[in-house]
């Protein structure tokens, strides 16, 4: 992996899941047609967007600490 991966890649872990979510969505669109995807990088793609969702769910119904 180049450094400019690992620069982007972190930059992208600096965001909130909201905007996580847009780039994820961007970049999918950029990327084009699924056929070019392996199947199990959608797999993966999938099950860490809906990893983003569990964590997001679960910030909102976490009781406040104070």
């Amino acid at each position: 992996m180049s450094a400019a991966v690992r620069d982007v890649l972190k930059a992208f872990d600096a965001l909130s899941p909201a905007e996580q979510q847009e780039v994820a969505a961007e970049i999918g669109r950029r990327v084009g047609g699924t056929e070019d995807l392996p199947a199990a990088a959608l797999d993966e793609l999938a099950a860490e967007l809906f990893r983003a969702y569990d964590a997001e769910e679960a910030a909102r119904a976490a009781p406040e600490s104070r």
